[in-house]
């Protein structure tokens, strides 16, 4: 019995200090949204662009700043940055955050439109165009 009170004051304190715990991935603008606010208090995003691989994301809030948002196992870490600290290079968008914790971000297949697109309203859905024969007695031949 000693033993089974051990192993379970073991796992509390490995949970504690984040061991046994998957990794956190961001997958969704909610996720990316979410995981802003927690570790970046007082920065209220309302959009996001995804890396591919889920690692990282950039949030941008209604006064036009962005942060940056990187998983960090079961945690995240987020700063905001500049947009002058964002290049294309390829492979995708790398943020040069000038951070020890964060280090230099690559955004995982983003592009240079999809930054373009941080913060846009969608575009309205189109109704697809349907392609009509003209009659007959409306042709005329030359």
């Amino acid at each position: 019995m000693r033993w089974r009170a051990a192993a379970e004051a073991a796992v509390r304190l490995g949970a504690l200090f984040g061991f046994g715990r998957t990794e956190r991935l961001i997958h969704t603008v909610e996720e990316a949204l979410t995981a802003v606010a927690e570790a970046l208090p007082g920065f209220h995003a309302f959009d996001a662009a995804i890396a591919d691989d889920g690692q990282a994301a950039l949030t941008i809030d209604r006064r036009g700043r962005i942060a940056l948002v990187r998983v960090d196992g079961a945690r995240v870490r987020a700063r905001e940055v500049q947009w002058p600290m964002l290049r294309l290079v390829e492979g995708g968008i790398l943020v040069e955050t000038r951070d020890r914790r964060l280090g230099t971000v690559l955004l995982n297949r983003l592009t240079a439109i999809d930054i373009r697109r941080l913060g846009m309203p969608p575009l309205m859905q189109r109704e697809p165009a349907v392609i009509v024969d003209e009659p007959a007695a409306l042709v005329t031949h030359a």
